[in-house]
């Protein structure tokens, strides 16, 4: 089953050269990173990214085949952190996830179709 999930975040860029430019830039990378993803893991589905320059703000959806919502957004938390990663962006402070203590990280289900 594909599950689609959206994570919508903020980011503070601490470089004197930040620009609207350059976080287009950024977000570029991220989308490139998630497609060199989706073509090594067939179990990841029509990436996407949006982005608000001026406010840097960027919203990544991917649809992540999975048996379960649990396992969705286990997958989809981990190829969105190494997405960023690979894009030289830092996760310090992401939500740790721990399935059997912690409730589900902060992702919502969308409809493809409407994200």
């Amino acid at each position: 089953m594909t599950h689609y999930l959206r994570l919508d975040a903020v980011f503070v860029c601490t470089d004197k050269a930040d620009s609207d430019e350059a976080f287009d830039d950024f977000t570029d990378r991220v989308f490139d990173e998630l497609l060199k993803l989706q073509a090594i893991d067939t179990g990841i589905v029509e990436p996407d990214v949006t982005a608000n320059l001026a406010e840097r703000k960027m919203s990544i959806l991917l649809g992540i085949e999975a048996s379960t919502s649990r396992d969705a957004i286990r997958l989809f938390l981990a190829n969105v952190r190494c997405a960023l990663h690979a894009a030289e962006c830092g996760t310090e402070g992401w939500p740790r996830y721990e399935p059997a203590d912690d409730p589900l990280p902060p992702v919502r289900h969308v409809d493809f179709a409407g994200a």
